[in-house]
């Protein structure tokens, strides 16, 4: 059992680095399988389709980059806001090239594919649900005024996108701590 774990780590991972890498529809299965040194056999012995696999690092491993980076926001007790900001001020954790590989494969694959949409959106959403729960917390704590915290996670998230994209057009993390500096101000006004 412990090969077919390990055989699926290296797909998810290869997978993974590819997609992110060339796109989607810019990677072959062979490139994924050349990659991870796993042969064709031992992929379609998990996987069913080059798709099944994406729809599973989307879920295994996308979603879980999302809960490593921001998830530390649901353990603290207090200073919420300026928690989320040094989080989202992390220049480190940050591709300003690449982009954010959520948000690549939202604008590759939302589009044409139902499957690819649903479980895209549901890693999103979680990333709203993260950011939605600190800030109810920082109202709890008094750290905000009262507002509709679930409006208020769709914006960060989505100027958090926003900030990757704008900084990914120039590959300069400049245009990035431009946008975020102005999340800070409207934050710091709550």
């Amino acid at each position: 059992m412990k090969n077919k774990s390990t055989t699926q780590d290296k797909l998810l991972q290869a997978t993974y680095e590819e997609v992110y890498q060339n796109g989607y529809h810019g990677t072959g299965l062979s490139a994924i399988l050349k990659k991870a040194n796993v042969n064709k056999g031992s992929m379609y012995h998990l996987y069913k389709s080059k798709k099944e696999l994406m729809l599973d690092v989307i879920e295994k491993v996308i979603k879980y980059n999302i809960s490593i980076k921001y998830a530390s926001l649901l353990t603290i007790e207090k200073n919420i806001i300026d928690e989320l900001l040094s989080i989202i001020k992390d220049t480190s954790k940050f591709n300003f090239v690449k982009g954010c590989p959520l948000n690549n494969l939202i604008q590759e694959l939302s589009p044409s594919d139902k499957e690819f949409k649903s479980a895209l959106e549901n890693v999103y959403l979680y990333f709203e649900d993260i950011i939605k729960t600190a800030l109810d917390k920082a109202i709890e704590l008094k750290e905000i005024k009262q507002c509709d915290t679930k409006e208020l996670s769709m914006f960060i998230v989505a100027l958090i996108e926003g900030a990757l994209i704008t900084a990914k057009k120039s590959q300069n993390e400049k245009n990035y701590l431009i946008v975020i500096n102005q999340l800070e101000l409207q934050l710091k006004s709550l």
